[in-house]
C-alpha cells in the first residue's frame, strides 16, 4: 500500500481548524465568556507553534463548550461552518497535489492533532476518506469534554498510524507525508517522503539541513513531485 499522509492545519488549510472553530462557536452563542475564552485559546495555539502546549490542556478546555450536547447537533453546526470558514482557505496547491496522489494510485489519509469531530468533516469534503485525528469522547451520543485513546500529536501520531496499518493488516511500501510544523518530527522521520509545507522556522531549518523537499504555498505558488527511496513505517 502507497499512503500519502496529509496534516490539516497550516498545510492542506490556511489556517487552524480549531482555532477557526473556537471563532465560529462564539458567534453562535455557544461561549459564555467570548473574550476570555478566545483570549485563552489564542494563548494556547501559540504555545503549540513554540513547541510547549500540553494538548489535554488544550482539547478540555476546547471541548468544553460541548459537553452536554449531542454528535448531531454539533454535526449539524460543523457542516455549516466547513462550508463557510474552512473550503475557502484550503490551498488549490493542496488540491493538486492531492489530486496528483489520486492519479498515482496512492490512498490518501488526513492525520491530524485536532479533532476528529472537525477533521472527518473536513477530510469529507477533500475527498479524503482514512482519517486519524484525537478521539472525542461520547455518551450515549453526548459530547463529555474528554478524549479517548492515544492523542495523534508528536510522536502520539506514529503510533497511530502504526495501530491504523496493524487494525487493517496492511504493510506501507511507500508513505509521503506533508506537515507544517514540528510537532510532526517524529512521523516526518519515519517516512519514505518527508515534505515540508510553509513551514515553521525550525521545521524549515530541519529540512534544509536533511535536504527535504519545501512547498511554500503561501508564498510562491508551485507543485514539485519527486520520487525516493522505499522504506516501512
Amino acid at each position: 500500500m502507497r499512503l500519502a499522509l496529509f496534516d490539516l492545519d497550516d498545510t492542506l488549510l490556511d489556517g487552524d481548524c480549531s482555532a477557526l472553530w473556537n471563532n465560529w462557536m462564539v458567534e453562535r452563542g455557544w461561549i459564555a465568556s467570548p473574550g476570555e475564552y478566545l483570549a485563552r485559546t489564542q494563548a494556547m495555539n501559540a504555545a503549540y507553534h513554540a513547541g510547549r502546549l500540553r494538548l489535554e490542556q488544550y482539547l478540555a478546555f476546547t471541548l468544553s463548550p460541548l459537553v452536554g450536547r449531542h454528535a448531531e447537533e454539533v454535526a449539524t453546526e460543523v457542516a455549516a461552518f466547513v462550508t463557510a470558514r474552512i473550503a475557502p482557505r484550503v490551498f488549490p496547491q493542496g488540491r493538486k497535489l492531492m489530486a496528483h496522489h489520486h492519479r498515482q494510485g496512492d490512498r490518501l489519509l488526513l492525520i491530524s492533532s485536532s479533532s476528529r469531530h472537525l477533521v472527518a468533516p473536513v477530510a469529507r469534503q477533500l475527498g479524503i476518506e482514512q482519517v486519524i485525528a484525537v478521539e472525542p469522547a461520547l455518551d450515549e451520543g453526548v459530547f463529555t469534554g474528554d478524549t479517548t485513546g492515544v492523542l495523534s500529536y508528536r510522536g502520539g501520531k506514529v503510533t497511530r498510524l502504526e495501530a491504523w496499518l496493524i487494525e487493517r493488516n496492511a504493510t506501507a511500501s511507500h508513505l509521503s507525508f506533508y506537515s507544517d510544523s514540528k510537532n510532526d518530527l517524529p512521523l516526518l522521520t519515519r517516512v519514505n517522503r518527508p515534505v515540508v509545507v510553509n513551514p515553521d522556522p525550525v521545521l524549515a531549518e530541519v529540512a534544509r539541513v536533511e535536504g527535504w523537499e519545501r512547498l511554500d504555498w503561501r508564498q510562491e505558488p508551485r507543485l514539485t513531485i519527486q520520487s525516493t527511496r522505499l522504506c516501512h513505517v
